[in-house]
């Protein structure tokens, strides 16, 4: 067996970034999302409409940022987007309470943030790693990120109770200016003769051996973006309705990154087993039989029982189809077309993003619990629809 290579410098700094960053979005998508919700009076449109303008801005500097990523330093543009969060966080800590009058410009900056950051942040790992560690460098991360989603959900919501979101913030925008730092410590040499051409990729796609394969991904993606996103949010709104404290909430995050951990174990026993899709329909199902009793009555044990059985089935939804998404040879993807086709990804996920949230924020101007769990029902019950998606991508005739 080849001897497996230790990470450089490099990789180390990115894995120790990408640590920092989990913390500032476990901060910003959980408890920044229970925090507009405690100053606007349980106000969901504003979630919405932050979320609507966060995705609008990510998927439209994906397309600009496919022609820097080829012809620029790719860990320069990670760098900017690192930089442009920790304002995002700086504007949190100065803001406060007034971030309810900006949530537009505060989205805006966000989502220039998510697509900087995330665009590059998936490349650099084919730059800092080679063949020979990159297994060694993905189960480090994997450790490093199962670690975090179990212990600082409980950290940062515990905080928040004994101290305040505000005091909470600041030490978060510490973290944040950590990771700036660390950022220029990840040295690169990138360099692409290829011009980015997302039409020429599309074009490329009419006589492609395996379209199949590739619409599915494509329709996947629309409902991930749709689905995946949404049913977190709407579940951390119910649980911050029914229980008040931020505490509980980073209590209850803990303690589904825990059953997670041991969703994604299972999952892998039978994850090359012809059982795998009776486990996808059976998810599904019982992802909608648990929220038929939820809306049924909204209790807190009821939301218990959905929140870990819903977000159980999401990770192994998640694991499928990024396992595919980023299979770039079994998807046939031209090299010179890989960005292109991450982009295109990218921007229709967004498009999925924005149509679930625009539903959500419909519902939440009709101002009645009942349009919220009309919402939610409707959201789940294409699990099931989603999970055969995700069968079928794993059953397509690879090339």
């Amino acid at each position: 067996m080849e001897k497996e290579e230790k990470l450089n410098s490099s990789a180390k700094n990115l894995i120790a970034c990408e640590f920092l960053n989990s913390i500032i979005d476990l901060f910003i998508h959980t408890f920044l999302v229970a925090y507009l919700l405690n100053i606007t009076n349980d106000n969901i449109s504003s979630v919405a409409i932050y979320y609507i303008f966060d995705f609008i801005l990510l998927g439209s500097c994906m397309y600009l940022l496919g022609f820097l990523f080829k012809k620029h330093n790719i860990a320069n543009i990670y760098r900017l987007g690192i930089i442009f969060k920790c304002i995002f966080v700086l504007a949190i800590v100065f803001l406060k309470q007034d971030i309810k009058n900006y949530l537009i410009p505060i989205a805006i900056i966000f989502g220039i943030a998510e697509a900087t950051y995330w665009g590059s942040c998936d490349n650099l790992i084919a730059y800092v790693t080679n063949n020979k560690n990159r297994l060694n460098y993905i189960t480090s991360r994997r450790i490093v990120m199962t670690l975090t989603k179990i212990i600082m959900p409980l950290v940062l919501g515990t905080s928040i109770e004994l101290l305040s979101f505000s005091k909470v913030s600041t030490y978060v925008l510490i973290i944040a200016v950590i990771e700036v730092i660390l950022c220029f410590f990840i040295k690169i040499n990138n360099k692409n003769s290829e011009p980015f051409c997302l039409g020429a990729f599309l074009k490329s796609l009419k006589n492609h051996k395996n379209i199949s394969r590739l619409k599915t991904l494509y329709k996947s993606s629309i409902l991930y973006g749709i689905l995946l996103d949404i049913i977190p949010t709407m579940i951390t709104i119910l649980i911050v309705m029914t229980f008040k404290t931020n505490f509980h909430l980073g209590l209850l995050s803990t303690i589904l990154a825990i059953c997670s951990m041991l969703t994604l174990f299972i999952y892998r026993k039978f994850s090359n087993s012809k059982r795998i899709k009776t486990v996808l329909i059976l998810g599904g199902l019982i992802s909608l039989a648990s929220v038929i009793s939820l809306i049924l009555n909204i209790g807190k044990i009821e939301l218990i029982i959905y929140n870990f059985i819903s977000n159980s089935f999401i990770v192994i939804l998640e694991v499928i189809f990024n396992t595919e998404r980023f299979n770039h040879l079994c998807n046939g993807i031209e090299e010179k077309y890989i960005i292109e086709n991450q982009v295109f990804i990218t921007m229709i996920m967004q498009i999925g993003r924005i149509v679930g949230y625009g539903i959500l924020l419909i519902a939440s101007t009709l101002n009645n619990i009942i349009y919220f769990k009309i919402t939610l029902l409707l959201f789940t019950i294409f699990i099931p629809i989603y999970s055969l998606y995700m069968y079928k991508l794993q059953t397509i005739s690879k090339p």
